[in-house]
């Protein structure tokens, strides 16, 4: 069963807080706050919120052992004598080699029934009634045209992605849509008749409700619950 970022957040928080107590009464002999606010801290976060919100799993599991590796270097038993600034360039040529291999797996055409994307000026159309969007060092602009959209996962970590939701039209029921930025990005487009729930975390970042709403709105029947976490991003949802 996957884990939600929510869940993910409180959980490292609940961690931070007896690992800082057991070292403010010296039953460790390390200095947790060099720890806790260090390069490879922040790279284990972000490797277990990508590991939480998308189906690739490849890339935050570097992040998690790069982030790893950096950790057990910072003690005695296991100093390796490792510099960041020495070996990060490692990080760009993975990332790229990922970037080349992903290329290599998308069709020229899609035709399937569920999902078919089509190249309308700088955006992407997607007719799908769900969508899982990962962005990572990468940016999207998505039009979605579903005649019964059902939400999905979309994450941005060092990216951005814009989700217009205009011209779709909301399924019946709750529709949950998890959204996780990360040193990234996230603009959500909706109708005015559609009724949406925020329900969503932000750590060092901010998710604005921006929307126009007057008494007299006439929302649809369905409902679109937007949960996540915004770790040092930001994001908005707006509507024409």
């Amino acid at each position: 069963m996957r884990v939600k970022s929510k869940d993910w957040f409180g959980i490292i928080l609940i961690a931070i807080g007896i690992l800082w107590i057991a070292d403010n009464f010296l039953f460790f002999d390390f200095n947790l706050r060099e720890l806790l606010f260090s390069w490879h801290t922040i790279f284990i976060i972000i490797g277990l919120v990508l590991l939480s919100n998308s189906r690739n799993s490849t890339i935050g599991i570097i992040f998690i052992v790069i982030g790893a590796f950096g950790m057990l270097n910072s003690f005695a038993p296991f100093n390796l004598h490792f510099r960041f600034r020495d070996y990060w360039p490692i990080l760009l040529i993975i990332i790229g080699f990922l970037i080349l291999s992903r290329k290599k797996n998308v069709p020229i055409t899609v035709q399937t029934k569920e999902e078919t994307k089509d190249q309308t000026g700088n955006q992407e159309s997607y007719y799908g009634d769900t969508i899982d969007e990962s962005m990572v060092f990468n940016s999207c602009n998505r039009l979605i045209t579903s005649e019964n959209f059902k939400g999905g996962r979309i994450s941005a970590v060092f990216g951005s992605v814009k989700l217009n939701l205009y011209n779709a039209k909301l399924a019946a029921g709750e529709n949950y849509l998890d959204l996780t930025c990360v040193f990234g990005g996230c603009e959500i487009i909706v109708p005015k008749n559609w009724k949406v729930i925020v329900n969503v975390t932000s750590v060092f970042g901010g998710f604005d409700d921006k929307r126009y709403l007057t008494s007299d709105s006439n929302y649809i029947e369905g409902v679109l619950i937007i949960q996540g976490t915004v770790l040092f991003g930001g994001g908005e949802i707006l509507t024409y």
